[in-house]
């Protein structure tokens, strides 16, 4: 990255922020003779623009460049943006002023003069059907080269946290050394299983009917303080798939994974999990489904808990559990 005068650092994903935060430092203060000097901090809205202003127009101490962070700049009203908006019309070069913002109005004036004048930094939080490339990207930095079914097992097993995965890369790449590799093996053996390998397990376990496996999930999580509306949520959101997945099915031609992973906005690996568990469901059993998901939530927010979340696994699992005939309980067969 070649660091402009200004530069937007912009996304709401926490770890790609500092990734691109650091990389900025390493690069404007290289070769500073004191990059503590060289550098200022600030955070919106507590700080003025005029105050960050200020400090980006002032020369760096003994030649080079300055760095100027802002975080949070979002947090500024349209009014606080005023003093710093002819700053970015004409930047000082001898400053690289970074603006970290979650999001910008492009309708506004000042997102519009940011947009204008930034290096934008794109930081947004990767969607799941962008992970596994995402892993593949972060393992060649590190000079790994990873199997598709090992990046597969691995986003399976760690889930979205980009923090978490990059510090399993980082664990298999110390593991494999040099020119080394990883196998499936290897990702069991060394990496962890995680909350989210868990609801993984959870809502798999509830597409493929298997009680003790699904129970076994289900009070693991509980057990670690995960909240059943969550959970009720996860779950909720993996019968929403099955059931796209069960109309693909149903539709003209045979929907491969490719073509379910872009309707399901998944990983083809994923998509080919959905459709394998569709599979055992007819559509109408799971209209039902979501019929139970409508009750049991609201009987958590009647002040149900882990037992609403234990009958609702207990129902879908069974395998006679048709559509709930109305007046039944959650997870009472019809």
């Amino acid at each position: 990255m070649s660091a402009a005068p200004v530069v937007c650092v912009l996304g709401d994903e926490p770890f790609l922020v500092d990734r691109a935060l650091a990389a900025l430092e390493a690069e404007v203060l290289a070769g500073a003779a004191d990059p503590g000097l060289s550098r200022e901090a600030f955070t919106a809205p507590a700080a003025t623009a005029a105050s960050v202003r200020s400090a980006a127009e002032t020369l760096p101490f003994l030649g080079g460049r300055k760095l100027v962070i802002v975080r949070d700049a979002h947090r500024w009203t349209a009014d606080q943006w005023k003093p710093l908006l002819p700053y970015l019309e004409a930047p000082n070069p001898s400053t690289c002023l970074v603006l970290v913002a979650e999001k910008l109005d492009r309708r506004l004036k000042a997102g519009k003069a940011v947009l204008a004048a930034a290096q934008v930094v794109a930081c947004d939080r990767p969607r799941d059907a962008e992970l596994a490339g995402w892993v593949r990207r972060l393992a060649g930095e590190h000079g790994l080269d990873l199997d598709p079914r090992v990046v597969q097992a691995l986003v399976l097993r760690v889930g979205p946290d980009l923090q978490l995965l990059a510090r399993e890369v980082e664990k298999l790449r110390a593991f494999a050394g040099d020119g080394g590799s990883v196998c499936l093996e290897d990702v069991e053996a060394l990496v962890g299983e995680s909350r989210a390998t868990t609801v993984f397990a959870l809502c798999d376990a509830l597409g493929e009917r298997r009680m003790d496996r699904a129970l076994g999930a289900l009070r693991r999580l509980l057990a670690l303080g995960e909240p059943p509306v969550r959970l009720l949520y996860m779950i909720a959101r993996h019968f929403r798939h099955l059931r796209a997945a069960r109309d693909l099915a149903d539709g003209p031609g045979r929907a491969g994974p490719k073509q379910a992973a872009k309707v399901l906005g998944v990983p083809p690996f994923v998509a080919r999990n959905v459709l394998q568990q569709a599979g055992r469901w007819e559509r109408a059993d799971l209209d039902g489904v979501l019929l139970r998901l409508v009750r049991a939530d609201l009987a958590l927010k009647s002040g149900g808990g882990r037992e609403v979340l234990e009958q609702l696994v207990l129902g879908l699992c069974d395998p006679q559990t048709k559509r709930p005939s109305r007046g039944r309980g959650v997870g009472r067969t019809a």
